[in-house]
């Protein structure tokens, strides 16, 4: 049973940052196992049953869900081999990373984060967002309530030739300039993790902003069919 993240967690995060070679994880690997990885996969276990709820696809296996230790570094300038913090990402199973909406939870040693977007910058998902909130701008209006009432802020780079249509409501124009998009929780606090409560805090605000997420989903199912059809007639 999930009882909170150990106060070991971030101790481990610093010694990996401060320590970031191959040596300093070998030695301490049963150490990253039992501080760090199984309390993670104890939060997923625990997040699990509610994600479901929001989307039976939704894809809640411990070892598909927790970011890897490792890092990329094939094209970084930062060639360090490991992160010194961990995200988990629930989104539909089998979906790649990339133009997929999600939502995340990440700890590192300075905060706490979590909140719900599409990873990814994808023009064709974010122009098929686009025409849906020219077409029917009502239907994200009844969405930005619950982010201010919940303490979330929109995020994502913006366009900074492109223009928003004159008659879209003001609120929703930032909304129309993005590059990317996200809603990131304001205002937590990382001593948060410590407590069971967290499960509580986080999956109230996923319950929340289920509209969201599944508003984001039907913006990549239409611009997947934008694709399709737009192959098939070349293919005529």
């Amino acid at each position: 049973m999930f009882q909170g993240f150990g106060k070991e967690l971030i101790p481990f995060f610093l010694d990996l940052r401060f320590h970031n070679d191959k040596s300093f994880m070998d030695a301490n690997r049963e150490r990253y196992y039992r501080e760090v990885r199984q309390p993670f996969y104890d939060f997923i276990g625990a997040m699990g049953p509610g994600m479901q709820q929001i989307a039976e696809d939704m894809e809640v296996r411990p070892a598909k869900c927790l970011s890897r230790i490792n890092r990329d570094t094939r094209f970084s300038k930062d060639k360090s081999p490991y992160r010194d913090h961990l995200w988990v990402s629930f989104r539909q199973s089998g979906r790649p990373n990339d133009g997929t909406p999600f939502y995340w939870f990440e700890i590192s040693p300075e905060y706490v984060s979590w909140g719900v977007g599409i990873w990814g910058e994808s023009r064709e998902i974010m122009d098929a967002m686009r025409r849906k909130m020219e077409a029917h701008p009502d239907d994200f209006l009844r969405i930005l309530p619950v982010l201010k009432e919940r303490n979330f802020a929109l995020a994502g780079q913006e366009w900074k030739k492109m223009k928003a249509p004159e008659e879209l409501p003001e609120v929703l124009k930032p909304w129309y300039l993005k590059k990317q998009v996200y809603a990131e929780r304001q205002g937590t606090q990382l001593s948060w993790i410590h407590s069971p409560d967290i499960i509580k805090r986080v999956m109230d605000d996923y319950t929340a902003l289920a509209p969201l997420y599944w508003m984001f989903r039907g913006c990549v199912e239409d611009a997947m069919n934008q694709l399709d059809q737009k192959e098939q007639g070349g293919n005529v």
